[in-house]
């Protein structure tokens, strides 16, 4: 009778410590609002299709690039158009490419302009079907001959998003080999990142990234660039510690590996809610607050480079603010 009264008062034990943990990291205040140093305004942001494919005024390209130089964005990654089952990139305006970058050097030299291609994955079910197969050597040089024709018209470098990635894959570090060459030395290789997590999940190897591949993948890449959102977090304050885990492992990971690679956070601001992002979860606020915090005490040098915005084109002027405050600590 005892030893069940014994395992029944650690069971109740258990479940209290267990609800108390769950309350904690559920509604305890997480974030960091106070004055930080980490911003450099050396940021990014994705841009709409449309800016590489249908023709733009001058004074349309000059706003753009006036309006992201005044806050602070360093990078662009202008969307071109996924890879096609060849490897290939379907035709597109080479005229408006060249145009955009015309007005870029003008408008905001400093800013760097690469390209955002990729494409999913074969295999995967998705609204579209994939076109990538990263086991088909030919395709992959394919689209890395594809990738240094983008720097030889004049773009700086590139910028890869391809998904899903399972965490350890070596057809991807392959890729990314060919792509550092190809690009050359004053290029830049650029990665849309898996969310990074603490071990490796088995039965879903692609919803998380270890640290251990992502020293792989920083010892090739210049930059990675982690999509720190549609993490299914059902509340802010646990959004928030998941972003300063994130903006801390990636960082404190690739200052440990001495990868080459610098890192930035993506920043949603994209309203649509559902079972992998809520809106009013994974917003810019709660975003650059679990950064800032990740990013105390950790001795990143140059390591962490900035917040990248997901997506240009869906932000407006209060989430702007939101950055500008929370960010580049400058009052609404």
């Amino acid at each position: 009778m005892r030893g069940v009264l014994l395992a029944l008062k650690l069971a109740g034990l258990a479940l209290l410590a267990g609800t108390a943990a769950a309350v904690w990291v559920a509604f305890a205040p997480a974030g960091d609002a106070s004055p930080h140093p980490f911003n450099h305004d050396r940021n990014a942001a994705w841009l709409e299709h449309r800016w590489l494919e249908r023709a733009h005024s001058d004074a349309e390209m000059e706003e753009l690039f006036a309006s992201l130089s005044r806050r602070g964005i360093g990078y662009v990654f202008p969307h071109l158009i996924p890879f096609n089952g060849a490897g290939r990139l379907p035709v597109h305006s080479r005229e408006q490419m060249r145009a955009l970058l015309a007005v870029a050097r003008r408008v905001a030299p400093d800013i760097k302009v690469l390209p955002w291609v990729g494409g999913l994955r074969v295999g995967w079910r998705r609204a579209r079907p994939g076109t990538i197969d990263l086991d088909d050597m030919g395709q992959r040089q394919r689209m890395v001959a594809e990738c240094r024709g983008l720097v030889d018209e004049g773009f700086d470098g590139v910028h890869l998003n391809v998904e899903p990635v399972d965490d350890g894959n070596d057809e991807f570090l392959a890729l990314l080999q060919a792509l550092r060459t190809a690009v050359g030395t004053k290029g830049l290789l650029s990665l849309s990142t898996t969310r990074p997590g603490p071990f490796h999940v088995v039965g879903a190897p692609n919803f998380f990234w270890t640290r251990e591949y992502y020293a792989r993948v920083g010892t090739h890449a210049d930059q990675v660039v982690v999509m720190a959102y549609d993490t299914a977090i059902p509340t802010s304050s646990l959004y928030r510690r998941y972003l300063a885990y994130a903006a801390r492992s990636v960082t404190e990971e690739m200052v440990s590996s001495k990868a080459r690679a610098r890192v930035l956070i993506g920043i949603p601001t994209y309203d649509e809610t559902g079972l992998m992002h809520r809106a009013g979860v994974e917003t810019p606020e709660n975003a650059i607050l679990g950064v800032v915090a990740g990013l105390r005490g950790v001795g990143g040098g140059g390591t962490f480079e900035g917040v990248a915005i997901y997506a240009e084109w869906t932000t407006d002027e209060s989430e702007w603010r939101t950055y500008d405050r929370l960010w580049r600590g400058r009052p609404d």
